[in-house]
């Protein structure tokens, strides 16, 4: 009976033992399909979990960094990889330590290396995950689909690398596609076990790797054919067509990831990127919000909400929406310049400089960008302060050179604190960069009026007129530095411009009256000038005859109605 009971406690052990391996097993799947709907705070909270119950588990540790590397993948705009690397980084040490024959730690180790761009520095971890591998003459044992895990999760990395290896990928992949081939000749080119993953990251090496659509669409269809139920490969060809820019098959295969389930959330997210592609804004918000029900509300995804509205040009409702994340937790610096950035499009100068400022405080130099200064540059203007907003301006320019319209509004911003020289010689720089259109010769040309260069003035005039030979004004502006050019109108300089500013200024006649009163206010006294040299009745005639034009426009004119009266008895 002792026997019996022990067999009896024995295969009671063993029966609890393998229902705490299947709850295991579904908890890490659990925690994986988290990090894949980028619900990464409630994965992390599973890997707590998972370790506590398995501190010895070396996939988990593994997995877990992984949800911290795939953080930055999934918002490359927001997250610095160095953010993501030091716990990754951590996680795949004590993993090491823990469990230093399982090779998934080393491969961590390795694509941090390979993906902060140290290629020497990762293949020997690489060498060493594979070293676990079986052969003929180490003789370990590992499962086929393990040993695929293996070589795709490093042909992966040399894939995402910023320099792809491109064939020290491929040559991983097929390795790993003939381990997983039943060798049978009656049944070549079937696999032996599903390894559907591997077939993305085939199709991820054909389609980032050498831009080879066809194949890419190949294997992510294997992918699928393999697991009918993940949503992954649907995904992947939705975002090829997006690179294609097919945008409706993109949207029909994001639908069909959402017909398989309904529930991964990253198809919600690339829809509402579609949709702001289309500008069809309340269906990007939309979906937006569905990716953030289904990612887990938690800051991560919130974050992600608020610059989804961004892209969105939805400004108010970004700005409720930081406003409660920072209510919640305030360590996230780049709200502070999504905060600045709304702040600025809704017309609160004030409050996004105040904010602009905050994160360019708290910002490490990496992550700040140009445009942080053009905002700020930006928003100075608006409240007229015209120094701080070209200083910023300036420094948005040194950090991004192409942006050479920001040359345009320094030196605008100078002209207002009449700091001329400094005006002009930002606008000749622009000039010099062959990046000039025609405002730039305008403003140019009045900040030499400003400073009386005449004909610098002139000539800047001249270039402007012919770039747009229908804008009223600038005549106007080429007309009176001609008059300062000859100031008694003896010459007659301003004269053919004047002429040429009634000409272009009378079919819209009530839009310009006043550029055509100073037309005809000069031409009648410089009819009057040339009347006083030559005595010519002509002269006396065209001189009365602008004089009147002035006076129909504007009958209080006292200086065409002292021409007038001198000018009448010298008519016939």
């Amino acid at each position: 009976m002792y026997k019996i009971a022990l067999k009896t406690i024995g295969a009671l052990f063993a029966f609890f033992g393998l229902c705490t391996s299947s709850l295991l097993a579904q908890d890490i799947t659990y925690a994986i399909k988290l990090t894949e709907s980028e619900q990464f705070e409630s994965a992390e909270k599973a890997y707590d979990v998972l370790l506590k119950q398995e501190p010895n588990n070396g996939d988990y540790y593994y997995y877990y960094g992984e949800n911290y590397l795939k953080q930055y993948f999934s918002d490359q705009a927001n997250t610095l990889f160095k953010e993501v690397a030091e716990p990754a980084g951590k996680l795949f040490t004590k993993g090491i330590a823990v469990d230093p024959t399982n090779p998934m730690n080393y491969i961590g180790l390795g694509k941090i290396a390979m993906y902060n761009g140290d290629t020497s520095q990762a293949k020997p971890y690489f060498d060493k995950a594979l070293s676990f591998l079986p052969t003929k003459k180490n003789k370990l044992i590992m499962s086929p689909d393990r040993q695929a895990l293996v070589l795709y999760k490093i042909a992966e990395t040399y894939v995402k690398a910023e320099k792809p290896n491109l064939a020290e990928a491929i040559s991983l992949l097929e390795k790993a596609k003939s381990i997983i081939k039943d060798p049978n000749p009656k049944n070549a080119g079937k696999d032996i076990v599903k390894v559907p993953e591997l077939y993305l990251v085939i199709g991820d090496y054909y389609i980032y790797g050498l831009n080879d659509g066809s194949n890419a669409i190949e294997n992510y269809k294997k992918a699928q054919t393999l697991d009918p139920t993940s949503s992954k490969a649907k995904l992947r060809i939705g975002q090829l067509w997006v690179r294609a820019r097919n945008y409706n098959d993109a949207l029909l295969y994001y639908k069909e990831a959402l017909n398989i389930d309904s529930t991964f959330a990253p198809a919600y997210r690339e829809l509402g990127d579609l949709y702001t592609l289309a500008r069809q804004y309340d269906n990007a918000i939309a979906n937006y919000k569905k990716f953030l029900s289904l990612s887990g509300d938690n800051i991560s995804a919130k974050i992600r909400y608020a610059s989804a509205l961004i892209n969105a040009k939805d400004y108010e409702e970004a700005i409720i929406d930081i406003n409660q994340i920072l209510m919640v937790d305030s360590t996230h610096n780049d709200l502070n310049r999504a905060l600045a950035y709304s702040y600025y499009e809704t017309g609160k100068f004030d409050k996004s400089i105040v904010y602009i400022q905050k994160f360019l405080k708290n910002a490490k130099p990496e992550k700040i960008r140009a445009d942080d200064y053009v905002y700020c540059g930006r928003a100075y203007a608006k409240i007229k302060n015209d120094s701080l907003a070209a200083a910023n301006l300036y420094i948005a320019f040194q950090m991004d050179t192409t942006k050479a319209d920001l040359l345009s509004e320094i030196a605008l911003s100078y002209s207002k604190l009449k700091k001329y020289d400094e005006g002009i010689s930002f606008f000749e720089k622009k000039i010099a960069m062959g990046k000039a259109v025609a405002s730039d010769y305008y403003n140019l040309g009045k900040v030499y009026y400003n400073v009386q260069k005449w004909d610098k003035a002139d000539t800047t005039f001249a270039t402007f007129n012919e770039l747009l030979p229908d804008y009223v004004q600038g005549y106007s502006w080429r007309a009176r530095t001609k008059s300062n050019m000859d100031p008694d109108a003896k010459l007659g300089l301003a004269k053919p411009i004047y002429e040429k500013l009634v000409t272009k200024a009378l079919p819209d006649s009530a839009k310009y009256v006043k550029e055509i009163t100073e037309a005809y206010s000069f031409l009648s006294y410089y009819y009057f000038v040339q009347y006083n040299i030559s005595h010519s009745t002509l002269d006396a005639a065209n001189s009365v005859l602008y004089c009147e034009k002035v006076l129909a426009i504007t009958p209080n004119d006292e200086k065409a109605k002292t021409i007038l009266n001198e000018m009448k008895g010298k008519v016939k």
